[in-house]
């Protein structure tokens, strides 16, 4: 039997998703392993509502798994000025969880993933976000300055979109992720798995 591979995806409520019906994590996994002799295990440690420091707390989920790749996703939350995380209070954050994962395994593949911007007109006002953009280029830059992460930028995917695809200005529908977002997502992570 062919060893599993195994993925934790550590981030906001856009990566815990909440209801668990078909999840981002198991359409990506689908298409992982879709035509290959590949066993893959996604390891879902999103939390509603977390940001990078929480992520620090709940790093020990994805440790203790000792995942082959891990999936960081917070800038969304950390842009949340209620959480008062400032871009080079994330980055520390980041820098710190990258340590942790590194020292656990050295040949950890790390993955800084750009979800959704938050789109106007929704329920969540984007004033509540005003920097969003800051904290996913300090994820590209991350990426640009270690060349051992890997960027999964969504951003683009997302152009254009509106509150019709994503109601409440931050959760995009399931269906919008599922065409948008989960096939960049495949095509990122499969080159990590060898």
């Amino acid at each position: 039997m062919t060893k599993e591979i195994r993925i934790a995806t550590c981030g906001t409520s856009l990566t815990y998703q909440g209801d668990g019906s078909d999840p981002w994590q198991a359409q990506v996994q689908r298409g992982l392993v879709a035509g290959k002799q590949t066993n893959v295990g996604i390891y879902n440690f999103g939390e509603n509502g977390a940001a990078s420091d929480a992520g620090l707390l709940y790093l020990y989920r994805a440790l203790n798994v000792r995942a082959e790749i891990v999936v960081l996703e917070y800038n969304m939350n950390d842009a949340y000025l209620v959480r008062n995380i400032s871009v080079a209070q994330a980055q520390a954050n980041h820098l710190n969880m990258l340590s942790q994962l590194r020292a656990n395994d050295p040949n950890v593949k790390i993955c800084l993933m750009i979800m959704n911007p938050p789109v106007a007109g929704g329920t969540i006002s984007v004033a509540e976000r005003p920097n969003w953009a800051a904290y996913a280029q300090m994820y590209r830059d991350m990426c640009v300055s270690d060349t051992d992460l890997t960027l999964i930028d969504l951003a683009p995917a997302w152009a254009g979109v509106t509150a019709t695809e994503v109601p409440d200005g931050v959760h995009p529908k399931k269906a919008s992720v599922t065409t948008r977002a989960v096939p960049v997502m495949i095509s990122a992570i499969r080159p990590l798995i060898t």
